[in-house]
């Protein structure tokens, strides 16, 4: 019980009303002092009659006494001594209960101090960091309260992951130059700046022989509108008078999972005019970055697949086991494996090619 665990956790050892009325999240009172009866009942809350009735009807007291059980955390303190000395051992074995609490989190910190510290020197992304820590690329968003917690029982500064933020872009022009213009649609918006952040700061940007003029950031279903890169092609991509003919390639480039392969598909199907082919080189590389990861589970449990062998076939890849396996198991390889110390590595300046 979700309620009954922050009760527990409630850093006093009583607790007032309207706090409890906080955790329960109840807007009908009546079934809220139903849910605190029950507590009553079972032993773990105790009325403060000293506190004195709150005046509704039906009444509660005030103030309630916390009584924790004496749960058995011995299991748990010989992994807390196996933590990476930089992490708050002393705390956690005087305090169990906030490990059990933290476990994930702090495992995760743990293991990656142990293991790729180094990769704290260079800046990530938000969604790169927590891919490269937990192997949950939504971990930050969606407990970003608990792992500040966590840093600070650590004695860690806020910044400690150092990654940065990305804010909601469209696109962002490169190097126009010459008469092949090549645009990459990147799926994911933290993948699209951190390319976009590294080309502005070292002017590199060729990827294993293709020169990338353009970065598109594709912004989910908005990339698969009914003509919308013919659009972009034919008003913002026209031949411009100084540079005469000019030759426009897409490449596409998304999550390894089955809505990402759908997403590549559906962008070509609705703008025909246009050879759209996915980026065989950062595909191929995130699958080999996979085998050295835990991957994510997906969090899209539907049964929706899309047409892999296809997909597989224009990579070059006839065996498709791999990946086939991966997305049988529930699993997929966010494009966020491609991180920003990945993406420093591969971008060079050598002399403009194709595919």
């Amino acid at each position: 019980m979700e309620q009954l665990e922050k009760i527990f956790l409630h850093t006093k050892n009583t607790i007032t009303d309207q706090e409890l009325q906080q955790i329960f999240q109840a807007s009908d009172y009546e079934l809220f002092h139903t849910e605190v009866q029950k507590l009553i009942e079972s032993g773990v809350l105790v009325p403060v009659k000293s506190s004195k009735m709150n005046g509704r009807l039906p009444p509660l007291f005030n103030k309630y006494r916390i009584i924790r059980s004496q749960q058995d955390y011995s299991g748990y303190l010989e992994a807390v001594r196996r933590l990476n000395p930089l992490l708050n051992i002393s705390g956690y074995l005087q305090r169990p209960e906030l490990y059990q609490k933290h476990m994930e989190i702090v495992e995760g910190i743990s293991k990656y101090l142990w293991f790729a510290r180094d990769l704290l020197e260079s800046p990530m992304s938000r969604k790169e960091r927590s891919f490269s820590v937990w192997g949950k690329e939504k971990l930050l968003d969606e407990h970003m309260a608990l792992v500040k917690e966590v840093l600070k029982f650590n004695r860690f500064e806020e910044n400690y992951l150092n990654y940065f933020d990305t804010p909601e872009p469209f696109f962002e022009y490169h190097h126009l130059l010459g008469e092949l213009i090549t645009v990459l649609v990147i799926e994911n918006k933290d993948t699209w700046f951190t390319f976009r952040k590294l080309m502005q700061a070292t002017g590199k940007n060729n990827i294993s022989g293709t020169e990338v003029n353009v970065l598109l950031y594709g912004e989910g279903n908005k990339i698969t509108k009914k003509g919308a890169l013919e659009e972009y092609r034919a008003t913002m991509l026209g031949r411009q008078p100084s540079q005469g003919g000019q030759t426009v390639r897409f490449l596409y480039f998304g999550d390894l999972d089955w809505e990402g392969i759908r997403l590549f598909f559906r962008t070509r199907e609705a703008n025909p005019s246009l050879d759209i082919k996915p980026f065989v080189y950062l595909y191929r590389l995130m699958l080999e970055l996979s085998e050295q990861a835990e991957l994510p589970k997906s969090l899209d449990q539907r049964g929706v697949i899309g047409p892999l062998q296809e997909f597989l076939s224009l990579l070059g890849i006839t065996d498709e086991s791999s990946l086939s396996s991966i997305l049988a198991e529930g699993r997929y390889i966010p494009q966020e494996i491609v991180n920003y110390q990945v993406a420093a590595k591969i971008l060079t300046q050598q002399e403009r090619g194709l595919d």
